[in-house]
């Protein structure tokens, strides 16, 4: 999570995720070809900031995306008290309409992304363990003993 970037913002990234809640500079995903960004554009800028040679952009489309946005923007509030990441959290209803999902064409089809309704493909489940920490497992996959600790039910 940053709180704004420069140019190039995620150029050749290959996985993982990116929350950016300020703004960007030119070429925002210039070769990507895996993982997701999550960019908060309150002033509708971001479009003529991305590359979009290759990645697409959408508002967020999904109960998933939103969830793992909102996970990823809780945990940073807890760990770094950011007043941005606080006023959004503190309106989340409102807010979470401002940003963009960012995705190359490997990522198109995760759930994250678009709604599934072919239950035959390999999914990660995903859910919240009590002391609020997200849990991800491949569908079929076995829980290690921290993870039978902290996110089985």
């Amino acid at each position: 999570v940053v709180e704004g970037t420069g140019d190039h913002c995620c150029e050749y990234m290959t996985g993982g995720v990116v929350v950016s809640l300020g703004s960007v500079g030119r070429n925002v995903g210039a070769g990507m070809t895996g993982g997701l960004g999550y960019f908060y554009d309150e002033e509708n800028s971001f479009s003529s900031r991305l590359n979009g040679e290759i990645v697409k952009s959408q508002r967020i489309a999904t109960k998933e995306g939103e969830a793992q946005l909102k996970a990823i923007l809780e945990r940073h509030f807890q760990k770094t008290g950011s007043e941005k990441a606080e006023a959004i959290l503190n309106d989340w209803e409102n807010k979470v309409g401002n940003f963009w999902q960012v995705f190359p064409p490997s990522e198109a089809n995760t759930p994250f992304v678009k709604e599934l309704n072919n239950f035959d493909i390999d999914l990660r489940v995903s859910a919240s363990s009590p002391d609020g920490e997200m849990c991800f497992l491949p569908v079929g996959g076995q829980l290690n003993p921290e993870q039978t600790q902290r996110c089985a039910d």
